[in-house]
C-alpha cells in the first residue's frame, strides 16, 4: 500500500528483465543478464497484474 515501496519494486523488476521484457525464474543479483528460465509464465502474469492494478489505482506511480 506504500507508494514508495510500490514504485521501488516496479523499478527493480523493470531493471532486472535483462533486456528481454520478461520476468525470469531467477537471476544473478550482480548481473541480471544471467538468468535461469527465459519465459516463466506465472511471474510474467503476476508482474502484469501488478502493473494493471497500479495503472488503475495509482497511475502516477507509473510515470517516469
Amino acid at each position: 500500500k506504500d507508494d514508495t515501496e510500490i514504485k521501488t519494486c516496479i523499478e527493480m523488476l523493470r531493471k532486472t528483465h535483462a533486456g528481454k521484457g520478461f520476468m525470469h525464474e531467477s537471476f544473478n543479483k550482480d548481473n541480471p543478464e544471467k538468468f535461469t528460465r527465459a519465459w516463466f509464465a506465472w511471474s510474467n502474469t503476476l508482474f502484469g497484474e501488478l502493473l494493471w492494478k497500479t495503472y488503475h489505482e495509482k497511475p502516477a506511480l507509473l510515470k517516469a
